[in-house]
């Protein structure tokens, strides 16, 4: 069981929509705490949970604003690094044994404001920022998460990006590259999330027989690399009024 900690109630971010940060770190970390000890197995009718993750695709304005100031400077790295720190606090004080995954980055962004468009940061280049923005916070974590989601959705696991983007084909240019940004060797990557949306839920998407032929292509390609030991395929069943259609 992995568990995702997102969004920030009102009235911890000034009456905010849930993307904005808390306006107290410790707020957050007093969650995250709470949270781990309630399933650290330590508790009757609770299940034990060792999986955990610090926000979703935080390098996309859909899960944390503001990604830029005024300037179009990149400002969200520096706050993901405060969220990171304080989560994996949180978490750890709840339960020791617990994994802590930070980043749960998005696989593609453009690094600068587009009007109306979604702001967003390419996931090399916010990986690139958490790490200088944490270096002073002593910032720590188990893993990073990643999803290396085709973008568009109908792409092939093959796809070929421009970096700093990252899909399945460049995971290993993110991973040589996340090493090096926080000083650290061999740091694992979590695939917490990849599929292939079909049709007729997203006009956009895959056939059934294509996203057949697709999912064990993604498999084999994360089962290759010796850096990622967890590949979670998003969602195993649609649900009825859901966005995202990606059952299999």
């Amino acid at each position: 069981v992995l568990i995702t900690l997102w969004g920030t109630p009102k009235w911890a971010n000034g009456g905010q929509t849930p993307q904005v940060a808390p306006k107290n770190m410790r707020d957050f970390q007093n969650f995250a705490q709470a949270v781990a000890s309630r399933y650290s197995g330590r508790f009757s009718g609770y299940p034990y949970v060792r999986f955990f993750s610090i926000w979703n695709e935080s390098n996309l304005g859909t899960f944390l604003r503001p990604q830029f100031d005024k300037k179009g400077r990149i400002v969200s790295t520096r706050t993901y690094a405060k969220l990171a720190k304080a989560g994996y606090t949180g978490i750890k004080q709840g339960n020791k044994s617990a994994q802590v995954a930070i980043g749960e980055t998005s696989s593609h962004g453009r690094d600068k404001p587009k009007t109306g468009q979604t702001d967003t940061v390419a996931p090399a280049t916010f990986m690139k920022g958490v790490a200088a923005a944490g270096k002073p916070l002593k910032l720590k974590f188990d893993a990073w998460a990643h999803h290396p989601y085709p973008f568009p959705v109908a792409q092939k696991p093959t796809q070929k990006v421009r970096y700093p983007n990252v899909t399945l084909t460049t995971m290993s240019r993110f991973e040589q590259d996340l090493d090096k940004a926080f000083g650290r060797k061999q740091i694992p990557v979590w695939i917490t999330e990849y599929g292939n949306e079909t049709k007729p839920g997203d006009p956009a998407g895959v056939t059934e027989s294509q996203q057949a032929r697709y999912m064990p292509q993604a498999i084999a390609l994360a089962r290759k690399d010796p850096r990622v030991p967890m590949f979670v395929w998003f969602v195993m069943q649609d649900s009825n009024g859901s966005l995202w259609q990606s059952g299999i």
